[in-house]
């Protein structure tokens, strides 16, 4: 059987914040350890598998209106135990802007350190 791979759309910025997930009969919550515009990978509490699409709170420390980011829909593209990869499917134009605004404040943040860490 032959591995495909997708190139991902964009960076993935690392981070560590918590997520909230709700499946069929279960709740999960974990903590993602990368996130871009169209996904990120993460530990959850709860095993998901391939294939499963839910809706998914993540929690940005970003000033927003709500502690929580909705995603509408959320689809599981890889697992392994307790890790997973995870693809956004649906989210709103609201909740769209503001994580397209949150990555590119932790991008800036990111560079930043990694600029001064170099000039010591």
């Amino acid at each position: 059987m032959a591995i495909t791979y997708v190139v991902r759309a964009g960076q993935r910025i690392p981070i560590h914040c918590p997520f909230l997930y709700h499946g069929e009969n279960f709740h999960g919550k974990g903590h993602l350890w990368d996130l871009s515009e169209s996904g990120w990978r993460a530990t959850g509490d709860h095993p998901v598998t391939p294939g499963m699409s839910m809706p998914v709170y993540l929690e940005l420390d970003d000033d927003g209106e709500s502690k929580y980011l909705l995603i509408d829909s959320a689809f599981v593209r890889w697992s392994n135990g307790r890790d997973a990869g995870w693809e956004i499917r649906t989210i709103d134009a609201t909740s769209r802007a503001r994580l397209i605004r949150f990555l590119y404040q932790a991008g800036d943040e990111l560079s930043c350190k990694s600029v001064g860490a170099g000039s010591r």
